[in-house]
């Protein structure tokens, strides 16, 4: 009986530099990548990241498409025979490798894929990778969390409320895929007096990075907030040079 392939999941960062060695070992010895786009035949963000660092051009390639819709579900969407390619690569004894943005364990379409695949009874594994936030707090020079102070991460801001809640509870609060709330996020920052406490950063690794003050100006779909409620000094010095 043939030995069937091994499904990874392999996180890339936000960038070609961030790639791990682990990545880029698995990246160099798939037999197939699958590629995560919006709809056939579109670009692949994870996987514009890994060829800079791994020639990808001799290696099979599969699209896998996710919409970016926020409410999607895609544990039950992956369970209508999208995957059978995939399934019929690892039939063959071929190891898969899927590319993803930042870290397999956050917020990751591959997680989905990976859990579906385990549960027909393949062989698979995770690669971690470095999550957009942690990117962009390296980026700012910003720490998440010192000493026995709180985080949260929300993937989606959906009210003032459910922000004001979160202060109440937490130190440091990273607020993902921010840009729409900006319009009501920027007063509310303003009148809790967190402004100023307050790092934005967008399209991280991409075509017009910002690292700042939250501004609407830049605001995009990869739009996240560091929000510290117990600013250091060293992260106000950086954010002067920044802005």
């Amino acid at each position: 009986m043939m030995k069937k392939g091994i499904f990874y999941a392999v996180g890339v960062g936000v960038e070609s530099m961030d790639l791990t060695l682990r990545a880029k070992q698995v990246l160099e010895q798939a037999d197939v990548i699958v590629k995560p786009v919006k709809q056939i035949g579109a670009s692949s963000v994870a996987y514009t990241i890994a060829e800079k660092s791994v020639n990808l051009k001799q290696t099979e390639t599969i699209e896998l498409v996710f919409p970016m819709q926020i409410q999607t579900d895609y544990y039950n969407r992956l369970q209508n025979g999208c995957l059978q390619p995939i399934c019929d690569c690892l039939e063959a004894g071929k190891n898969v490798a899927m590319v993803t943005l930042g870290d397999v364990s956050i917020y990751s379409t591959a997680t989905y894929v990976r859990q579906v695949l385990a549960e027909k009874g393949y062989e698979t594994a995770v690669v971690a990778g470095i999550s957009s936030f942690s990117a962009g707090a390296a980026k700012a020079e910003c720490s998440l969390c010192e000493n026995q102070e709180s985080l949260i991460v929300l993937p989606v801001v959906t009210s003032k409320a459910e922000v004001e809640a979160v202060l109440e509870q937490f130190d440091t609060l990273v607020l993902m895929k921010a840009g729409k709330a900006l319009p009501w996020l920027i007063p509310l920052l303003t009148e809790k007096k967190l402004l100023s406490h307050t790092t934005m950063f967008c399209n991280i690794g991409m075509e017009g990075e910002y690292i700042g003050i939250p501004s609407i100006q830049y605001a995009s779909y990869f739009t996240t907030l560091i929000i510290k409620k117990r600013q250091t000094n060293g992260m106000q010095e950086r954010r002067l040079v920044l802005e």
